[in-house]
């Protein structure tokens, strides 16, 4: 027997189906097996029509559809960040500025174009992660991490009428606080326990038993 791992997974798309009704999102119904074979479906939501969700699905292709903006000062101890009103949250949420890449644009002006509209301030842009699913629940949204810094004066003079946002430039002992008491997207907490060494899951790896870390989970 090869010990040769395989790459083929024991589900299987069989196809995608388009449902209709929304006025800025495509609904869509995945239908599929399970690893016994049994028939399901799988229901989600895109901004992309039904070829680009196929590419994905059958051909493995990636795309990306915006920018989220990590912008620090020049010495790299602030970062900037959005207290935002979310309508589908219905209460103000602590996000990192971000939007969607226009067509014909490439992700570093889109990201300079959004933080601009959202913060009022200039961006310049040094490293673009790759683009990443923002959840593979519900929908086949990615965007990639532009990480640059950030000048001039924050402004709320260029948010849209739907848009309020507070802009915040925010040190270490503040994103602690934000963290500790506030409502945050995950993938902001995320970064921001990055940026500022926080070390939440080191924490809760000091709490497992001691074999755990003869085991060595834990650095020493």
């Amino acid at each position: 027997m090869s010990n040769q791992k395989s790459n083929k997974a024991p589900m299987q798309v069989e196809r995608v189906r388009q449902v209709e009704g929304l006025k800025y999102l495509n609904t869509f119904v995945i239908d599929y097996k399970t690893k016994i074979r049994s028939k399901k479906q799988w229901e989600l939501v895109s901004r992309q029509n039904q070829d680009r969700l196929e590419k994905e699905i059958f051909q493995d292709k990636s795309y990306t559809d915006g920018a989220m903006v990590f912008a620090t000062d020049e010495e790299k101890t602030k970062v900037v960040i959005l207290k935002e009103y979310r309508v589908s949250a219905g209460k103000y949420v602590y996000m990192f500025p971000a939007g969607l890449v226009e067509a014909g644009e490439s992700i570093e002006k889109a990201s300079v174009r959004e933080f601009k509209e959202e913060t009022g301030m200039g961006f310049v842009p040094k490293y673009v992660e790759r683009e990443r699913y923002v959840s593979v629940g519900i929908v086949n949204e990615r965007v990639n991490i532009v990480y640059g810094t950030y000048f001039g004066q924050a402004s709320q003079k260029h948010q849209e009428d739907n848009e309020h946002a507070e802009i915040l430039i925010i040190d270490r002992e503040q994103a602690l606080y934000i963290l500790e008491n506030e409502e945050v997207s995950i993938r902001t907490a995320m970064l921001l326990q990055g940026f500022f060494s926080f070390k939440p899951l080191l924490s809760w790896l000091r709490t497992c038993p001691l074999r755990a870390r003869k085991d060595r989970f834990i650095p020493r």
